[in-house]
């Protein structure tokens, strides 16, 4: 179990890496790419990888405004053989002032052989 974890938490600092270089396509690349992909905000649900893609390109058109990723783990679990529930709080701050952030949780799962993001809900 601690190594799914442990793969799991070394993931996400990847995602948050790949995010602060201004790297969208990269950061995406640990949700899992497929039409089942779930991200739930405040403004309601997407579904599928692509448009979830296409929503953060529409937002960050310019890298430079994607700002500094930083978060504070609260809860992670093993939930099954090949599935982590991650619990966390972020931030992402612009030039020295908070963007934006809140508490996010993510269903992370080993799908062929990686650790993917399958549902994320960020508020």
């Amino acid at each position: 179990m601690a190594d799914a974890i442990s793969e799991v938490k070394q993931a996400l600092d990847g995602q948050v890496a790949a995010w602060n270089k201004g790297e969208l396509e990269n950061a995406m690349d640990f949700y899992w790419e497929s039409p089942d992909m779930l991200w739930i905000s405040r403004n309601g649900t997407e579904k599928g990888w692509q448009e979830v893609l296409e929503m953060f390109q529409t937002d960050f058109t310019d890298r430079s405004k994607m700002g500094e990723y930083t978060y504070e783990p609260l809860h992670i679990e093993q939930v099954g053989p090949e599935a982590v529930y991650y619990v966390y709080r972020w931030k992402i701050d612009l030039q020295g002032k908070k963007l934006m952030g809140g508490v996010s949780s993510q269903l992370w799962k080993k799908v062929e052989g990686r650790w993917v993001i399958t549902s994320e809900h960020a508020s």
